[in-house]
């Protein structure tokens, strides 16, 4: 029996990870360099960079997902073709993939994100949108959005949440009474169904992003193409529009790695 040496081992190629750290979760500016980096590079073959994201465990349990910097940019690039790119506030975990997708959005549109806690007060939010140039974004969850609209007497609280091109909402279903209140304001919500295999929200208000099919009698999401990019090249017409009460999509069929998937707001 013959032993290899190291100098005999063929070298294997090696994807560069971007682990979300805990250092990295409280170092946006950090994350936001490597996003930039990565998001620099050419894409696809066996180095593309890709970003561990960890989920929620509300599928069942805690896990992390593999996504390809690729997957992350064509999801970024589907939501700006749907809604418009422009400057965003960050008041979701970028831990998250709605969260790390403000990121990605922000990079790609060239605008720097404003970073406030989930636990944001409206007084806040206020403020920070008032730092961002319009247009204006933001994802949010109902629990968030709600703390909003319960504010919105005071008319700062109103005429900001009206100033926003966009408001994501997502990671759970929006309660009608919620988008109720929304609606009578004047707010434009966009309600997002997604998960983290598929890079995040991929389908908006009922219609899939360009790229993707959904089937409205059990809410699976599939990406047309051969990874999970959503390629608008394989879209021929426009899809079909399914409840507002579809159920969160399951694990998308791209690159992603993951044994279940997780609800994701937008």
């Amino acid at each position: 029996m013959t032993n290899r040496s190291q100098d005999d081992t063929p070298a294997e190629a090696t994807r560069r990870l971007i682990r979300l750290s805990s250092a990295c979760k409280r170092d946006t500016d950090a994350l936001m360099t490597a996003l930039r980096e990565a998001l620099a590079e050419p894409p696809g073959g066996d180095q593309e960079p890709a970003v561990i994201v960890e989920t929620s465990g509300s599928s069942g349990y805690p896990k992390a997902v593999v996504l390809p910097i690729s997957s992350l940019r064509a999801s970024a690039e589907a939501t700006a073709a749907r809604i418009g790119a422009g400057s965003w506030v960050l008041a979701l975990e970028q831990a998250y993939v709605a969260g790390l997708q403000v990121l990605v959005r922000s990079i790609l549109a060239g605008t720097d994100p404003v970073v406030i806690p989930a636990s944001f007060t409206a007084a806040e939010f206020v403020v920070a949108a008032a730092r961002i140039d319009e247009p204006r974004y933001t994802s949010l969850v109902p629990a968030q959005l709600a703390r909003l609209l319960d504010a919105a007497d005071d008319t700062a609280v109103a005429e900001c949440l009206r100033g926003f091109a966009a408001i994501l909402v997502g990671g759970q279903a929006l309660p009608a009474t919620e988008a109720d209140r929304a609606a009578a304001l004047g707010i434009r919500i966009v309600r997002t169904y997604g998960s983290s295999e598929t890079s995040g929200g991929c389908v908006y208000d009922g219609v899939p992003l360009p790229g993707w099919r959904c089937g409205s009698w059990t809410g699976r999401c599939r990406s047309r193409a051969r990874s999970s990019r959503a390629d608008t090249s394989t879209t021929t017409r426009e899809p079909r529009r399914l409840s507002s009460r579809m159920p969160p999509a399951p694990a998308g069929t791209g690159p992603a790695t993951s044994a279940r998937s997780t609800v994701s707001s937008g």
